[in-house]
């Protein structure tokens, strides 16, 4: 292979994944929601790219379950209930890994930041603005991952936590998630102190009273007659 060959294969890799981690931003800030068709033309022609990046990004969106397929081409997914259920269940145990490899070896830098994302996540808890407490949520759980150095990890738990997001959009996200915030803050501690079984400990409780909050809120919805009865499978 030529070296022309070899920059042009490096090109395409470069705006696939481009257009990926857009696509995905999208998806997971709620700019396209659940359920919503995706083109690859009207994308292609947005972010000022051939289609053959984006036809390859949305390819891989589809492996991740972040896209489904439809009649018309591609759609972003609707996970049900036990997609959630199933999500979190597998989330826990690797969130606590990532934080207990994370804890040993954490610097101030590094503290700093996670401290600022926490500080976005309270914000806009008291400010009731769900968007940015998503985004800063996700953000705060991803830089932890990053910082376990452990690459199978960090790919394995970026799937399995837009899979939570996603499907917490098309079934349940509550309101009161003040004790949310509080967990995270106990991460943080454990994190600072650079214990890493409290720092595993304290993941691990979070994402399992994560789990239970999600239960309460079902069961609120249902008692009141808003439960989804098309999530059920």
């Amino acid at each position: 292979m030529s070296s022309a060959d070899g920059a042009e294969i490096d090109a395409t890799k470069n705006l696939t994944d481009a257009a990926y981690y857009r696509i995905r931003e999208m998806i997971l800030d709620g700019s396209l929601a659940v359920g919503t068709s995706v083109s690859v033309v009207a994308l292609a022609g947005e972010f000022g790219m051939s289609r053959s990046p984006v036809r390859s990004a949305i390819e891989r969106l589809l492996s991740e379950r972040l896209l489904s397929r439809t009649a018309s081409g591609a759609g972003v997914a609707a996970p049900d209930r036990l997609d959630l259920l199933d999500a979190l269940a597998v989330r826990a145990p690797l969130e606590g890994l990532a934080a207990r490899l994370a804890a040993p070896h954490i610097e101030e830098r590094a503290l700093e930041d996670l401290e600022a994302i926490h500080a976005r996540f309270d914000h806009a808890m008291r400010q009731e603005d769900q968007a940015t407490a998503r985004r800063a949520d996700l953000e705060f759980h991803q830089y932890i991952q990053n910082l376990s150095g452990n690459e199978c990890l960090v790919d394995t738990l970026e799937r399995v936590q837009t899979q939570v997001v996603l499907a917490a959009y098309s079934t349940a996200w509550t309101s009161s998630k003040r004790p949310a915030v509080l967990e995270h803050a106990r991460i943080l501690d454990a994190l600072r102190e650079q214990d890493g079984d409290a720092a595993q400990a304290a993941a691990e409780r979070h994402l399992h009273n994560l789990t239970n909050r999600v239960l309460d809120e079902w069961k609120r919805l249902e008692t009141r007659g808003h439960g989804n009865r098309g999530t059920n499978r």
